[in-house]
C-alpha cells in the first residue's frame, strides 16, 4: 500500500475519532449525535444540523471538520483510486508478461499443484535448470511461486484451457502433484489427450488410486506416504547406505548421479552384451538397470544382458562418465 494511501486513512480516522469530542463540548451533543454529525460532514451528505442551529464554537468546529476530514477522505478516495487501478494494470501486464514468457518454453515441465509437494518438485527442479509452469487454484499459491520466480498460472488444472495456457502441446512432462485423487487422475487423462507424447508423473494419496492413475495414462505415480515410510525403516535399518543414495538422487551438486536412458537405432551399444561393453575401459558408467520400460527395469542386469534399441538403462556415474555413456546409447 502506497504512503500516500496510508496518510490520507490514517487522518480520516483521525478525524472520526476527534470529530465527535468538539460537538459534545461545542454544541452538547450526545456521543451518538456526535459521530453522526461527524460522519455526514465528512461526507458531505447535506443533512442539516443536529441538534441545531448550532452556535459559533460549533460551526467553527464543523468548518474544521470539512477542511480537514472532508479533504482526507477525498485525498484518500482518489488515491485509493489510483492505487486499485494501479494494481489492476500492474496485474494485466504481469499477466501478459508471464503468458508471452510460457510461449517461448519448449520441452518444459508442468507441475499442476503448489502446496508442499509441488514447492519441493519445483524447487529440485529448478536446482536442475528445467523450465517449469506453475498451474494451481489458489491465489496466495500462485502468489508465492511468482515472488520465488516461477512462471504461475491461476487456473484449474482439470480443465484443458489451462493447461494448453501452460504450453501442455511443447511440455515434454506433467507432475501432477494435487491434493485431490480425482482431480489427479482427471489431469492424468487431460494431458495425454492434449499430448499423447507427455510424459505424466501423477502423486497418489489413497491406496487403490494408483491403478487407476496409470488406466487414466500416468507414467509413473508416487505414493508420498509409502515413500515416507520406506525411507524411515531404510533411515533405520541400514544408515550408511541410505545416506549415500541421497548423495546421489538429490538435488545437491555431488560427485555421482543416476541418469536413466534410450538405446537409440544404429548406436554403438546396440548388439552387444554388457561383457562385451567393457565399460570400464570404455567409460566408467556402471549400469544398474535394464528394462523394456522405465516400470519394468532389471537391476544389476548379468554381464550377458545384449542391448537393444528402444531399451531403457540407468545408469551411475560421474557426469564425464555418464556424457560417456550417453554416446554408446546414441542419446
Amino acid at each position: 500500500m502506497p504512503t500516500s494511501l496510508k496518510a490520507g486513512i490514517v487522518v480520516t480516522l483521525v478525524t472520526l475519532a476527534v470529530g465527535p469530542v468538539g460537538y459534545v463540548l461545542f454544541a452538547d451533543l450526545g456521543f451518538v449525535d456526535a459521530v453522526y454529525q461527524t460522519a455526514i460532514t465528512i461526507t458531505t451528505v447535506g443533512f442539516s444540523e443536529v441538534g441545531g442551529p448550532y452556535g459559533t464554537g460549533a460551526r467553527l468546529w464543523t468548518l474544521g471538520i470539512v477542511v480537514f476530514g472532508t479533504g482526507a477522505a477525498l485525498y484518500t478516495a482518489y488515491a485509493g483510486l489510483e492505487y486499485g487501478v494501479e494494481r489492476l494494470v500492474e496485474g494485466r501486464r504481469q499477466r501478459r508478461r508471464m503468458l508471452h514468457m510460457i510461449e517461448q518454453m519448449d520441452r518444459h515441465v508442468v507441475l499442476c499443484g503448489f502446496g508442499r509437494v509441488g514447492l519441493t518438485a519445483w524447487e529440485t527442479l529448478r536446482n536442475a535448470g528445467a523450465d517449469v509452469v506453475v498451474i494451481d487454484i489458489d491465489p496466495e499459491r500462485v502468489g508465492e511461486a511468482i515472488e520465488r520466480g516461477a512462471a504461475a498460472i491461476l487456473g484449474d488444472a482439470t480443465e484443458d484451457e489451462v493447461l494448453r495456457r501452460a504450453g501442455i502441446s511443447r511440455a515434454r512432462t506433467v507432475i501432477s502433484a494435487v491434493a485431490s485423487d480425482s482431480d489427479n487422475l482427471v489431469i492424468a487423462l487431460s494431458a495425454k489427450s492434449l499430448n499423447p507424447e507427455v510424459r505424466v508423473v501423477a502423486r497418489a494419496i489413497g491406496e487403490d488410486i494408483e491403478k487407476k492413475l496409470y488406466l487414466a495414462g500416468a507414467d509413473r505415480v508416487v505414493a508420498p506416504q509409502s515413500l515416507g515410510g520406506q525411507r524411515l525403516a531404510a533411515l533405520a535399518l541400514k544408515p550408511d547406505v541410505t545416506e549415500f543414495v541421497d548423495l546421489v538422487i538429490s538435488g545437491r551438486t555431488v560427485e555421482f548421479g543416476v541418469e536413466s536412458f534410450v538405446v537409440a537405432e544404429g548406436a554403438p551399444i546396440e548388439g552387444k552384451t554388457l561383457s562385451e561393453l567393457d565399460l570400464r575401459r570404455t567409460g566408467g558408467a556402471l549400469v544398474v538397470g535394464v528394462g523394456e520400460d522405465p516400470t519394468r527395469v532389471q537391476l544389476n542386469p548379468p554381464a550377458d544382458t545384449r542391448f537393444r534399441a528402444g531399451q531403457v538403462v540407468i545408469a551411475l556415474g560421474t557426469t564425464e562418465q555418464l556424457d560417456a555413456f550417453r554416446r554408446l546409447v546414441g542419446a
